[in-house]
């Protein structure tokens, strides 16, 4: 994609942020979605910077906004996906679903911000919004290489409800929305092995243990050396916090802007995972125990939350789309097409840009020809499927081994 007209590339390379001299670390904050997700950023980094003046922000765009589309935080410094030196850049964006592919970004975006010269970066999901300094992942920083956030930080009750612990054996031990990096050997290695797991594994197929980048997160701290896991209720809040933690009002409003307690902590960091104006009770499909209006105190920042986004122009940027969603001629992406393309398909692995059916129009019916094979192509798609499952999933099962035993068991002939 070329360049909108209009905007100017920010020349990065010796610039300090506001309130930092030389000598001073220097910190940044950066997020990243697509651009119909770009009103989300918009509010997290007015609350970022509400509280870290002194922080350079960055938003990356996975796809690109409208030309006339201005950042409302001063001092933003924009990204995009094609500039972070991403190998193969129109089959990694075709592969991944937007979803997917603002996960797979996350190493690159970080990687990138480093080698302009910031020494402390804090990477946040879009949808989060700050509501106290961040010091503690500050202090982390200090001595630590790499800080993650846990998603339990106590034991929940076996009752019947949801979330269990066996769920996050499944979707990962930490949260992958937050993380925070020093600039160093350690977290340089640790950015180059993400990046190479996000590569082609950056999609969710529970029933072979993915879930995105997040998932890959349960081994860092064992490949790692100098990673904190950061205890902090307050921090990285979200629907699988709240059987774990009462909330309600803080006595002290100067620790936080939210008025809210979790536990004994302010609350510093809110993820609204699943809880977007759209379906503010999409939570209840991961965790069963807590309904918004019984946390009067949750309920009223959820509110001014979703106020906040609409006053960002959440019915603009959705209107957009992703430009990664659909072919060249406005086809919408089915999931066995980036399949088929993501595993190199030998029909489709030669195509250098999988989205341009305008000239090669034969693409779209070698997409559509793949479409009957795909359910084999994925346990999880398997599982689904009823052409996989009853008496026609046993006959297919059953063919496939009597055809690899028999492999097995061929004599090559003897030469004559």
């Amino acid at each position: 994609m070329g360049r909108p007209r209009g905007r100017r590339k920010l020349n990065l390379a010796g610039v300090f942020p506001t309130g930092t001299t030389p000598g001073m670390s220097r910190r940044a904050i950066v997020t990243l979605v697509t651009r119909d997700y770009a009103h989300f950023a918009q509010v997290l980094l007015a609350s970022c910077r509400a509280e870290h003046p002194e922080a350079t922000l960055f938003v990356c765009y996975a796809d690109r906004p409208p030309a006339d589309w201005h950042e409302t935080v001063p001092g933003t410094k924009v990204v995009y996906g094609d500039e972070l030196g991403v190998p193969d850049w129109k089959t990694f964006t075709f592969q991944y679903t937007p979803f997917e592919l603002s996960c797979a970004l996350k190493p690159h975006l970080l990687r990138h911000v480093i080698s302009h010269g910031y020494d402390e970066v804090v990477y946040l999901d879009g949808d989060m919004r700050v509501y106290g300094p961040l010091a503690s992942v500050f202090d982390a920083l200090r001595t630590s290489s790499l800080v993650l956030t846990p998603h339990l930080l106590a034991p929940l009750f076996d009752d019947g409800e949801r979330p269990h612990e066996q769920a996050f054996l499944v979707s990962g031990t930490y949260n992958a929305g937050f993380l925070a990096v020093r600039a160093d050997a350690t977290s340089r290695r640790f950015l180059d092995w993400w990046s190479s797991m996000v590569a082609r594994r950056c999609y969710t197929d529970l029933a072979a243990s993915l879930f995105v980048d997040q998932k890959w997160l349960d081994l860092v701290p064992g490949l790692f050396e100098d990673v904190h896991v950061l205890r902090d209720p307050g921090l990285n809040v979200g629907h699988w916090t709240l059987s774990q933690f009462r909330f309600g009002p803080l006595a002290d409003m100067s620790r936080t802007r939210s008025g809210v307690a979790v536990g004994e902590a302010p609350l510093v960091l809110f993820h609204f995972s699943r809880m977007t104006p759209a379906n503010p009770d999409e939570h209840l499909a991961s965790q069963t125990r807590v309904r918004l209006a019984e946390v009067p105190a949750l309920a009223r920042l959820v509110r001014d939350y979703h106020a906040a986004l609409e006053t960002a122009g959440r019915a603009r940027c959705e209107a957009w789309g992703c430009a990664f969603a659909a072919l060249s001629d406005g086809t919408l992406i089915q999931p066995a097409w980036r399949e088929a393309v993501r595993r190199r398909h030998p029909l489709v692995a030669s195509v250098a840009d999988p989205f341009d059916v305008t000239t090669r129009p034969d693409l779209l019916r070698v997409y559509r020809d793949l479409e009957g094979d795909a359910v084999h192509w994925r346990r999880d798609w398997r599982l689904k499927s009823p052409r996989a499952r009853g008496i026609a999933g046993h006959v297919t099962r059953a063919r496939t081994k009597l055809k690899k035993i028999l492999r097995v068991l061929r004599v090559p002939r003897k030469s004559a």
